[in-house]
């Protein structure tokens, strides 16, 4: 790894560290019920950016036959998780780094994280997710919706900012996986919002939108 790459990601590292939603955000299990829900069977799935473990605890118990792996860059994350949530140790290993299971995994999670991953790391976290997949692999993905209707009554009217370092639209985003290789099986709202509204209205209506996107040969 080079010099700039090891600085790229402590300067990422030290953003998230930041970071306090992330371990008291109310909707966080709620999020991994809804990837639980489209999870079939004893499929292994790798939780990406999984903090303490709070949302895979709730995909565990939402789902106990799953095989569950986890990635984690902050080692004082990595301490609080609970003792066997995860097939393996949680390491703090970045995707480009980490190696699958054999044969690959059927699903990678990646909640409320790729607006945490600068624009030069997207290529090579897509790319990487590709790799670790099966043929026919998904990934499930959630991220803040910049057309969100409420989102212009803030005083910053914009999801960036603090650990937030790059923006996804709904659109854009499913374009670029696409033309990375991915089919779109499903893009709808998600959020707090979503618990009251379900997934049917109109994405401007939600604060994050929800991604599964299937592996092309």
């Amino acid at each position: 790894m080079t010099r700039n790459a090891e600085e790229s990601r402590e300067e990422l590292a030290t953003l998230n560290r930041g970071q306090g939603i992330s371990e008291n955000d109310p909707f966080t299990e709620e999020r991994y019920r809804q990837f639980a829900r489209r999870i079939i069977g004893q499929q292994t799935v790798l939780d990406v950016g999984c903090n303490t473990g709070r949302g895979g605890a709730a995909l565990k118990s939402a789902c106990p036959s799953v095989r569950l792996f986890g990635l984690e860059m902050l080692p004082d994350r990595v301490a609080q998780i609970p003792p066997g949530l995860y097939e393996a140790p949680v390491t703090g290993e970045y995707l480009e780094d980490h190696h699958s299971p054999a044969g690959g995994y059927d699903v990678i999670l990646m909640g409320e994280l790729i607006e945490h991953v600068p624009w030069a790391g997207i290529d090579p976290l897509i790319f990487s997710a590709k790799r670790l997949l099966k043929p026919g692999g998904k990934i499930f993905l959630t991220t803040p919706n910049p057309h969100y209707l409420l989102l212009k009554r803030r005083s910053r009217g914009s999801v960036l900012g603090g650990p937030h370092v790059s923006v996804h639209c709904p659109e854009a985003l499913s374009q670029y996986l696409k033309f990375r290789g991915f089919n779109v099986d499903e893009l709808c709202g998600t959020g707090r919002v979503s618990a009251t509204l379900g997934h049917r209205w109109p994405l401007s209506f939600y604060g994050a939108y929800l991604l599964v996107a299937t592996t092309r040969p």
